[in-house]
């Protein structure tokens, strides 16, 4: 039976087994680029991670999707992250771009 975390009243499945009625699964890494490149977002995949960037602050919709969606603010790197599954300690010591492999996975609509 998978494992869950409950918060404010969602519970998040955090392996394989039946999904109730308010339980929702953490899209992959691949998922989680596939909506970066629909909305044309700036998608930066870095290790096991994705980041979204803007050159300016987005619209309240715009951040509600990427709320919706599973992503949170990184007050620190202004940037938005998605774990897609693998959350890990915080990084305050290090850089994850000098850590892991590097690749942007969408650019925000540019050809």
């Amino acid at each position: 039976m998978a494992k869950k975390q409950e918060k404010a009243g969602t519970s998040v499945s955090t392996g394989p087994g039946p999904k109730s009625g308010n339980e929702r699964s953490v899209p992959s890494v691949a998922e989680v680029v596939a909506f970066c490149q629909k909305l044309s977002l700036t998608a930066e995949q870095v290790g096991r991670w994705v980041w979204v960037s803007f050159a300016e602050k987005p619209d309240e919709a715009m951040r509600q999707a990427l709320r919706d969606f599973g992503f949170r603010w990184s007050y620190r790197r202004k940037k938005w992250a998605h774990n897609c599954g693998h959350p890990t300690r915080s990084a305050r010591q290090s850089d994850p771009w000098q850590k892991y492999d590097h690749k942007f996975v969408s650019n925000g609509g540019a050809s």
